[in-house]
């Protein structure tokens, strides 16, 4: 299974520009330091920086004070940041609070690296640290929201979702924040965010993205994220949890016929057929229970939903590019 690599934001010792050989390149709220060697790489940086800075700041203002961004140009010096990530398959990391940002170089990095999706996630982090509480956003919204401003992993997400979902990995909300924090292991580590970017995904294709980023922006001053979902969108975080465990069946669905993985034709016909069945069955429940389910005021049509796309799967096959996880 093919791992991310992976961004994470860590208390670490705020070291920058130390070396007598290290150069500087500054731009706008940005500080590049770097190897001599690395003068290409800082200027391609600081071009990609600045361009995702004007794409971010309608949202997330850069505030006030520099950037600093540290481009390591071998392991020893990453490490030294790193510290007890440093055994991970990180590429880069940030400290918000001190405004710092260091990455791998590319001689670091594997062929085919987003390198620009690394500067552009670690930038999101300091941005959303100075807009927001951070404090109070859970963890995987602040990762998988980074990982969505990158532009990052949507492919690879969705099939490591689906490799979760069929080997019974999917991790549980109230462990989901400490796994960022302890992850055990590599793959571990990986679930977490390819699970937090496909949470943050879900939760902004269902309220929008006016909703979406008011619930986000409003987190601080003793609101916290629970709080500010309630009172954009109606929706607590139990509900919110519940509905998107529901919904991962879709996700694995695609995921392995966009992969062409997990799933033979057979298999998906079995999952179409039991969907099927559940539909037969819950309509003689309805009927039996419609007056309760008037009465009951947290009644969820989720279920429905969930079946009406099976319907749009199946009676029309362009269905499959209409749905929001296609997006």
């Amino acid at each position: 299974m093919k791992l991310f690599c992976l961004h994470i934001s860590a208390a670490l010792l705020f070291v920058v520009g130390t070396s007598s050989a290290a150069e500087q390149l500054e731009g706008g709220p940005f500080r590049i330091v770097h190897h001599p060697d690395d003068v290409e790489t800082a200027r391609a940086s600081l071009a990609i920086l600045e361009t995702a800075l004007e794409e971010f700041s309608t949202r997330l203002p850069p505030g006030e004070g520099l950037i600093h961004i540290v481009i390591a140009h071998d392991l020893t010096e990453f490490r030294r940041y790193a510290s007890h990530f440093g055994s991970l398959q990180i590429s880069g990391l940030a400290r918000p609070a001190d405004g710092l940002i260091v990455v791998k170089g590319p001689r670091l990095r594997a062929a085919g690296d987003d390198y620009g999706g690394t500067l552009r996630h670690e930038l999101a982090h300091i941005l959303l640290y100075r807009n927001v509480d951070t404090a109070l956003l859970p963890k995987w919204l602040n990762e998988g929201l980074c990982m969505s401003l990158a532009n990052e992993h949507y492919w690879s997400s969705m099939y490591q979702m689906t490799e979760m979902f069929a080997g019974n990995r999917i991790i549980e909300y109230r462990y989901l924040d400490l796994t960022f924090l302890s992850p055990g292991s590599e793959m571990a580590f990986g679930d977490a965010y390819a699970q937090a970017l496909s949470m943050t995904r879900t939760l902004r294709n269902r309220l929008g993205e006016e909703t979406f980023w008011a619930v986000v922006l409003d987190v601080g001053d003793g609101t916290t994220f629970g709080r500010s979902l309630e009172m954009h969108a109606g929706l607590t975080v139990t509900e919110f949890w519940e509905k998107y465990r529901r919904s991962l069946w879709k996700t694995a669905v695609i995921g392995s016929i966009a992969t062409g993985s997990l799933f033979g034709p057979a298999s998906l016909l079995v999952i179409v057929a039991y969907f099927r069945k559940r539909r037969g069955n819950k309509k003689v429940l309805d009927r039996w229970e419609a007056e309760e389910r008037r009465g009951r005021a947290g009644y969820d049509a989720d279920w429905e939903d969930t079946l009406d796309f099976w319907d749009e799967v199946i009676e029309d096959p362009e269905a499959w590019e209409a749905d929001s996880y296609w997006r």
